[in-house]
């Protein structure tokens, strides 16, 4: 889910920095793993070598005494030598072994991913219509297709309803959407005034998605806002806050500058849901994909924020993935799909 909106939202150059933090913390983490694995292979190897001088001041004892003979000394000593020195190896073997291990699991793994486009971005300007014409889409040859001979046009400045069952593929139109699969065959394109894209990661600026459930980061409530434009100001913010029935940031002690933890803990799910809307509206893209994004409002800040939206909306265009009938009530177009 994070990856989505990391993606849609264009903040991967923030997240590699977070990464080269990480990372950091990594090398140093690692550094003192080796520091602790010197010290420890110090204290087996004194451990082993400790063994080996007790078996040779026991053989001079025995020798001195004469209850063995020099040959006894030389094999029994051969033998002390014989038994630890493997055995100091496989140990120090070991920690090297699940390294390896690990790092071919993900190196499998990453070997899993396609590389995306670096070419420029692709952002219309003005009113963009979104068109689906004769998608087909499966997971896999072997499974029965989600999508057969579909197609779909959305207008600027109208608001569409997706309905079905689970399972039926609503989500996954929105990752067609979003580039983030391709269909088998058919096309999805994006146009303006002036030119027309095909649907790829260099249009995923186009789109702002808002996906179901918490979104949120840790950081304050600010801080999420400007993932959507760092640049808003007071009066962009309080704007989208208002059309997202959020006001209530504004009642919190810190207001904006109220500390999140993780997936937004402290404030209710919601709270949640309603400054991750406000951070949509703050996008340039002209088209909200909002997926179930309203499931944990209570029926009249749902309706609120509907009416809201409805009249702020523009020439932007709004595609709802919902179950629920009010939702497509107030939406100019519903599309259900089935099995």
């Amino acid at each position: 889910m994070k990856q989505i909106v990391i993606r849609t939202f264009e903040r991967q150059e923030n997240e590699l920095s977070r990464l080269e933090k990480l990372q950091t913390n990594l090398h140093d983490s690692v550094e003192k793993r080796t520091k602790v694995s010197v010290f420890a292979n110090l204290i087996m190897g004194a451990t082993f070598n400790g063994g080996y001088i007790t078996a040779f001041i026991w053989s001079a004892y025995g020798l001195a005494a004469k209850a063995i003979t020099f040959g006894t000394v030389t094999a029994y000593l051969q033998l002390v030598n014989r038994i630890q020195r493997p055995l100091f190896d496989l140990i120090r073997l070991l920690p090297s072994i699940v390294s390896a291990k690990t790092a071919i699991e993900r190196l499998v793994f990453l070997t899993g991913f396609e590389m995306e486009s670096n070419e420029e971005k692709i952002l219309l300007e003005g009113s963009v219509t979104l068109k689906l014409k004769d998608i087909r889409f499966a997971y896999s040859d072997e499974s029965q297709p989600l999508f057969s001979d579909f197609s779909m046009e959305v207008k600027p400045g109208t608001m569409v309803a997706v309905m079905g069952e689970t399972g039926v593929g609503k989500t996954t139109l929105l990752r067609l959407l979003l580039a983030l699969v391709k269909p088998d065959s058919g096309s999805i394109t994006i146009e303006d005034e002036t030119q027309s894209a095909e649907v790829s990661e260099r249009t995923r600026s186009n789109f702002v998605y808002v996906p179901q459930g918490n979104s949120l980061f840790s950081g304050t409530i600010r801080e999420n806002l400007l993932l959507g434009n760092s640049e808003a100001d007071e009066a962009e913010l309080q704007k989208v806050l208002s059309i997202a029935s959020a006001q209530f940031v504004y009642d919190l002690p810190e207001g904006l500058n109220t500390k999140l933890g993780e997936n937004g803990a402290g404030v209710s799910e919601g709270q949640a849901q309603r400054i991750a809307i406000a951070r949509s509206l703050l996008r340039p893209g002209k088209i909200l994909l909002l997926d179930e994004a309203t499931s944990a409002l209570d029926p009249e800040t749902e309706r609120s924020f509907l009416v809201n939206l409805k009249k702020e909306i523009g020439n932007r265009t709004v595609i709802f993935i919902t179950h629920q009938p009010e939702v497509a009530r107030f939406c100019d177009y519903t599309y259900s799909l089935s099995d």
